[in-house]
């Protein structure tokens, strides 16, 4: 989860941070034997290092890149505003680590002018160094703290326990806010780590929050990314979750600290001694690979748990293809409550390249925090902001056509609409007969993409269609044994057969119990509608072979234009162990699925007793796009085969 604002462009943050990662590497590890998983994750990290821009990092650019930062930091040319390295202490006594940016115009001699204050907090290199007030115009003073347990902090590395999320508040609280130059305004900003921290700091309501803007969110860290549908993904999440125990800190924090702050040897390792030993029977990685069913742990380090205590107003940004933080985070919106000023944008796209709002953070804050008048800010019947079809720019830049605007999500037009699978591979709103004939997919030993081991549907447009929110699946099927993994996939077929992938959903058969109370229900004409099911995932059991059972599969939201002569396309396999949805830059899968159900047969029903069905969220409404993007040119949209 590298934060956005870590991603985009921030030179001053990225010289501090690449500088350190890049010179702390062991002897027997220099740049030039880096392996290619080595420079992809450095790729991941420090786009800009890639010089020619193809999505590949060579050592030759990694090396280059690390001489240009090297030189400049050297030069002292890596921060070129007025900055602080401090510490607060807690109220149990433990020391977290702030650095401060200060704005252009700030005086430390002027005792008549105030500064309001943006507040980020995460356990990686970036929050170690100041950030850059420029990027909110030199109108905030920056305050970025290291969590507890990574760079200069003390106390025991726990991001997802509540000590954690209240020394955020103690430092708005009892450091910010009593600093001589505060104002007494503190907003709180992140995207990925710096955002979910941010959204349970907020949670804690510290009485001088006034404004929220994160995005790259996770509502349930079991159902969102660890285990979605049951299915362990053993890959970002791992990955990831991996880097709290490299030897220089959690993601290199540590060794960046001591350089940021010139810390001497002895000074830096009673920092590191004064941090008490952690129970990793808590870490998330330790859940991941011990508990794959839900459990009071995951419920208790999921930010939907928390979300309905904020009360500051809030903006949340999302992308539908998101590579790291996954699918569903924008669920979140539905948790907050609704007398909170609250504000959603959503759009395709992945990790790096997440809608903006418009007028972005900068009129966010500038409206809450420094009481600016903002109609669009302000507006009700403007909460939620749609992007569709945003193309792919250069540099992870993206080209955004004009939102289509509305107060809720999913949008108060949608209209629900159900296709059923029928014979000859097709989805129609016509329902089955009771003749019609069933459909049927192998499940073996050895995965591949052969036509036995998958059936597809297809759903015909001759006008522009807009497919806009939650999807679900309602399927029928027998197994010839007691358990499989359903792996449903949505596409965009394109008229030369090419498929764009755009959303999956997976559930495990006996893990099949439907959560009522949290699973979402609308009223439509007059009947009570499931539009997102949640399951318990700690109540599983076996399936009866050779008996019909009816299983609600969640596909997470999207939103899409399907153009005339291009077909949706539903594709229902066991899971492949490489998700072709939300690929990293250089083409390898980001989530990996530890699938390995027993062989048999999936035969799926699709007869009037037993009507498999998709539920569709058809908009009406389209906002005027004068150039519509091909598929190959929508950023989060990646070729995944052909049918």
């Amino acid at each position: 989860m590298s934060s956005r604002w870590q991603i985009v462009g921030w030179a001053v943050i990225l010289v501090g941070w690449l500088t350190a990662s890049l010179t702390a590497q062991p002897p027997s590890t220099p740049i030039t034997d880096a392996s290619p998983e080595q420079l992809q994750q450095w790729l991941r990290q420090y786009p800009e290092a890639d010089a020619d821009g193809d999505g590949v990092l060579t050592v030759a650019e990694a090396e280059a890149y690390r001489q240009r930062l090297v030189a400049a930091h050297e030069s002292g040319g890596w921060i070129g505003f007025r900055h602080e390295y401090t510490f607060a202490t807690m109220s149990d006594g433990v020391r977290i680590a702030l650095a401060v940016g200060y704005p252009r115009d700030f005086d430390p001699a002027d005792s008549e002018r105030r500064w309001s204050t943006i507040f980020r907090t995460s356990g990686y290199p970036g929050t170690v160094v100041p950030g850059n007030p420029a990027e909110f115009g030199d109108r905030y003073v920056i305050v970025h703290a290291s969590i507890r347990g990574t760079g200069a902090s003390g106390g025991v590395l726990s991001p997802w326990e509540p000590r954690t999320w209240q020394d955020g508040c103690e430092i708005i609280e009892d450091w910010i806010v009593r600093q001589p130059w505060s104002d007494g305004q503190v907003g709180i900003q992140g995207f990925s780590w710096p955002g979910l921290l941010g959204f349970l700091t907020a949670s804690t309501q510290p009485p001088s929050l006034k404004a929220v803007c994160v995005g790259g969110l996770i509502d349930d860290f079991y159902r969102g990314i660890c285990y979605p549908g049951g299915v362990l993904n053993c890959g970002f999440p791992v990955d990831w979750v991996n880097n709290f125990y490299l030897p220089d800190g959690v993601f290199g924090s540590d060794a960046v600290a001591r350089q940021a702050r010139g810390l001497d040897e002895a000074t830096f390792r009673a920092i590191v001694q004064s941090r008490p030993m952690r129970d990793l029977t808590r870490d998330t990685l330790w859940l991941m690979l011990q508990k794959p069913l839900d459990d009071p742990l995951w419920r208790e380090m999921s930010l939907s748990t928390y979300a309905p205590r904020i009360r500051a107003p809030i903006l949340i940004t999302h992308a539908w293809q998101d590579e790291q933080t996954g699918p569903t985070g924008w669920q979140l919106w539905n948790r907050l409550a609704d007398d909170v000023p609250k504000r959603l944008v959503v759009g395709n796209g992945n990790h790096a390249t997440c809608p903006q709002p418009l007028g972005g953070a900068r009129a966010w804050f500038a409206h809450w925090l420094l009481g600016e008048p903002d109609e669009v800010t302000a507006d009700p019947a403007r909460r939620v902001e749609v992007y569709f079809e945003s193309g792919i720019g250069t540099r992870r830049s993206v080209s955004q056509n004009p939102p289509l605007l509305a107060a809720d999500f999913p949008l108060p037009q949608t209209q629900w609409t159900r296709y059923y699978l029928r014979n000859g591979h097709k989805l129609t709103t016509t329902p089955p007969n009771q003749h019609e004939r069933s459909s049927r997919y192998r499940v073996t030993h050895s995965r591949s993409s052969a036509q036995d081991q998958q059936v597809h549907y297809l759903l015909d447009f001759d006008q522009p269609t807009v497919v806009c929110g939650p999807m679900v699946l309602t399927l029928w099927a027998e197994l010839t044994t007691i358990d499989t993994d359903f792996f449903v996939l949505l596409a965009d077929r394109a008229p030369d057969g090419r498929l764009y992938g755009l959303q999956r959903g997976l559930l495990r058969a006996s893990h099949r119990t439907l959560d009522d109370q949290r699973s979402d229900w609308i009223d439509s004409t007059g009947q009570r509608l499931l539009i997102r099911p949640e399951h318990r995932h700690d109540l599983v059991q076996p399936v009866t072979p050779s008996q019909a059972v009816e299983y609600q599969i969640a596909i997470p939201a999207v939103g899409h234009v399907f153009r005339p002569g291009h077909q949706l396309a539903l594709i229902i396999s066991r899971p492949p162990s490489e998700d072709p949805i939300g690929v990293t830059d250089t083409g390898a899968a980001s989530y990996r699925y530890a699938s390995n159900p027993p062989p048999g047969a999936v035969r799926i029903l699709q007869d009037a007793q037993h009507p498999s069905h998709l539920l569709l969220p058809l908009v009406p409404d389209l906002p005027t796009q004068a150039n519509p993007v091909p598929l190959h040119q929508q950023t989060g949209l990646q070729p995944i085969g052909e049918t």
